[in-house]
């Protein structure tokens, strides 16, 4: 398998046998980098993970100095969201985006699609429950929630009480043990849903105008922080915890240099909760060290400032990773306040892995699937399979042919495919079946 490893050295990297300025090495190659999240080891805080597109999967076991690819068995790279299971860390699951979930039971090294039940395989948050680690909850790009209780041997819908949304939906979801205990979803607004409870509740709030795209909790102030599109950054403080549809969440906007700025991520400081950091979507890092009442920029030696991801070492805090939109993973030994690249990160050309994803592999049916209608080549239009049988694009944007209602995907594909009724009919009976027969495949 071909790399081209980088190696960053004195300002320069040297990709192949020619030099580069470090500034220009995505664009040198024409392959951005963009990593969505990182997530680090419970039990061994040199082992860590990054999901990444369209490379997939990275990992380093040495406190992410070097980096390689640990994407074996993923049949789509657009990977958002990474979760290790806190009691057995080999136990690993990805996000995706058109391939939906995937599970490592070996540290990343092995890869298999875990979307049987899902009805949706555009994955917009996954999380899992810290006490009970064989529960997951995704969010899709629809607004729809599945649960999966089992390992994600299965998923079951898990949108009771939730409204309908229309169009691409932006999410976070959060799961508390303890106080306030149960899950809490931000799309559109707040809603909370106790472990007991048989239903989401609409948490009253007066950020009604504002898409909220990142949520975090104070434990120690009982305070919630939530990042908008549009206006920054608020927090609202409960008075009366737990919060409950009947314990209004009153905003007040935080004062900062990112007051009209679109808000990607909320970290707090596990070991000092009055340490906040905040990334935006194209002014960089900020970090506070007084619950937010003032903020200082720190970007220094990061060459983009579209941030995805950040992560704190949870044996020490002042080392952080941080993940950009193109510019991939960067480390801070001095808590932000200065950043450098991986002394060397192995980046398969994107070619290779387009290639990877359409050879056959041992998780594809053994039989090529039977009466394809012709409708069925308009879908490979904007998108590829996951199924090798299937796909007739080259792209690393896939879809699973799982077993689900595929009636609502493929009536919202139906009008950017152009499909006319009948088509979209014929197409969900096929895929219908087809998914069926996968399912059954030896």
């Amino acid at each position: 398998m071909m790399f081209t490893s980088y190696h960053w050295q004195r300002g320069v990297v040297c990709a192949l046998g020619v030099f580069f300025f470090l500034h220009s090495v995505w664009a040198a190659v024409n392959e951005p980098l963009m990593i969505n999240q990182i997530a680090i080891d419970p039990k061994d805080h040199r082992v860590m993970y990054a999901a990444a597109r369209p490379q997939g999967v990275f990992k380093s076991t040495d406190q992410g100095a070097t980096w390689r690819p640990a994407r074996n068995g993923l049949t789509n790279t657009s990977a958002y969201h990474l979760v290790v299971n806190p009691a057995s860390p080999n136990v690993l699951y990805l996000g995706t985006f058109g391939g939906g979930v995937y599970k490592s039971e070996n540290g990343g090294e092995t890869w298999v699609e875990a979307n049987q039940g899902l009805g949706n395989t555009n994955i917009h948050a996954l999380v899992i429950n810290p006490v009970h680690p064989d529960e997951l909850i995704v969010s899709t790009s629809t607004g729809e929630l599945f649960r999966s209780e089992n390992g994600a041997k299965s998923w079951d819908s898990f949108n009771d009480g939730l409204p309908s949304f229309e169009g691409e939906v932006i999410a976070d979801l959060l799961v508390f043990p303890d106080a306030p205990g149960g899950f809490y979803l931000a799309q559109g607004g707040v809603f909370m849903r106790p472990f007991a409870s048989t239903a989401w509740q609409a948490v009253e709030s007066s950020l009604h105008d504002q898409a909220i795209t990142a949520l975090s909790y104070d434990r120690q102030r009982n305070t919630f922080y939530a990042g908008t599109m549009k206006e920054g950054l608020f927090q609202a403080t409960l008075h009366a915890p737990p919060l409950s549809e009947r314990a209004p969440l009153r905003w007040t906007a935080i004062g900062g240099p990112f007051q009209k700025q679109w808000i990607r991520l909320i970290v707090l400081d596990p070991s000092d909760f009055s340490v906040i950091y905040v990334g935006t979507i194209n002014q960089g890092l900020f970090k506070s060290t007084d619950h937010g009442a003032s903020w200082t920029a720190i970007n220094a030696g990061l060459p983009s400032k579209d941030i995805e991801s950040l992560v704190i070492d949870p044996q020490d805090p002042r080392r952080l990773y941080v993940g950009t939109h193109n510019d991939g993973p960067f480390l801070s030994r001095d808590g932000g306040q200065t950043w450098k690249p991986p002394e060397q990160l192995q980046v398969e050309p994107l070619r290779q892995v387009i290639a990877s994803l359409i050879s056959p592999s041992a998780s594809a049916p053994s039989r090529e699937p039977r009466a394809v209608p012709p409708s069925f080549a308009k879908c490979n239009q904007c998108h590829g399979w996951t199924d090798p049988a299937l796909s007739q694009k080259a792209t690393y944007w896939r879809v699973s042919p799982n077993s689900r209602d595929w009636r609502p995907t493929v009536q919202r594909m139906g009008p950017g495919a152009r499909l006319t009724p009948q088509e979209e009919e014929e197409i969900i009976t096929f895929l219908t079946n087809y998914s069926r027969q996968r399912s059954h495949a030896p």
